[in-house]
């Protein structure tokens, strides 16, 4: 069998997804899987046991670019791929009109995805003939896994997304920092997100960082592309309270959240990576719902700012009291 997974974007909904594709796998250890990916996010899969092939599908560029000679040249080198590899099975775990179009430009003689009351654009469901409902399953990865238990007719599949491949992945920046940093127990602390209502509000992240100190850990603060000057500024703020994290990508934060004693971050990949890795993790929620997205993992905690807070704010307000109380648990 050759299955055909499609999960392409965002980081943390596809660290979600791996348990769904793993599942997939796992029931047919014969089959060959390919995952189609955005570009970006490619490395978060690439190299899994599980994953035999990676099809990179740069839809935001596409949509940027589509008139242009070397987006048309991609999709074909794209559609090529797929018909080379010639699936006898599409799962489409992403629910939307882009994941619909590459489900549709697929000749497979089975194509699963979501239902009507399930899938975020119902006009994805056209592109599908088998329709999986999660009714009762509010959080993203269990839906996606849902697809998993109906393709094989299984349940029972191991929730917490597998990274060890990221974690024992090369990543010599990262190892260069832990070295010199010299085996000082240090705390990851991830302020920043695409939207800034999930962000965590300066003041309070600087204050955090001061406890951090009290208790024996150095503050780190991971940054990710086009963050760096924000980051300094917050580390100038606190008055170099707060270090830098060394530069990672998607893939090589997992192998440094991996070495952290803890990591505190808001609703973003790089927090569901860390928990996912094992790290004992306290997620900081605002607009979003930790049911529907909250970190997976064997330590997690959730702290949700109530609403009036992250709206008045436009970012989520973290009274320390509350959220230490939540680490002295997670830490045991």
């Amino acid at each position: 069998m050759r299955i055909l997974f499609v999960r392409l974007s965002s980081f943390g909904d596809v660290i979600f997804a791996l348990p769904a594709a793993k599942a997939l796998r796992s029931a047919h250890p014969a089959a060959t899987l390919a995952w189609a990916v955005e570009p970006p996010l490619a490395p978060l899969v690439r190299r899994a046991p599980f994953v035999d092939e990676v099809f990179e599908v740069n839809t935001r560029g596409w949509r940027r670019s589509i008139a242009t000679r070397s987006t048309r040249q991609e999709i074909r080198d794209f559609l090529g791929k797929e018909r080379e590899f010639c699936p006898d099975l599409v799962v489409d775990a992403q629910g939307l009109f882009k994941s619909a179009l590459i489900t549709a430009s697929v000749r497979a003689p089975r194509k699963v995805g979501f239902g009507p009351r399930t899938a975020t654009e119902r006009v994805n469901c056209l592109f599908t003939r088998e329709h999986v409902e999660a009714e009762g399953r509010p959080h993203v990865l269990d839906r996606m896994l849902a697809l998993a238990e109906h393709v094989t007719g299984q349940r029972g599949f191991d929730r917490r997304p597998d990274v060890r491949h990221l974690v024992d992945g090369e990543a010599p920046g990262v190892d260069a920092w832990l070295e010199q940093n010299g085996g000082r127990r240090f705390a990851v602390l991830q302020p920043f997100s695409s939207k800034l209502n999930k962000e965590w509000a300066a003041d309070d992240l600087v204050a955090f960082a001061g406890r951090l100190g009290s208790r024996g850990l150095v503050a780190v603060l991971r940054w990710g592309p086009g963050e760096e000057s924000r980051a300094r500024e917050l580390q100038e703020r606190s008055k170099n309270l707060l270090l830098l994290a060394p530069p990672t990508t998607p893939a090589s934060t997992a192998r440094f959240a991996a070495r952290a004693a803890l990591f505190v971050g808001v609703d973003s990949g790089p927090t569901h990576l860390a928990a996912a890795a094992g790290t004992p993790t306290l997620a900081l929620f605002g607009p979003t719902d930790p049911a529907r997205f909250g970190p997976v993992g064997p330590r997690t905690a959730v702290f949700r700012a109530p609403p009036d807070d992250y709206n008045r704010r436009r970012e989520v307000g973290v009274p320390s009291h509350e959220v230490f109380a939540e680490i002295d648990r997670l830490l045991g």
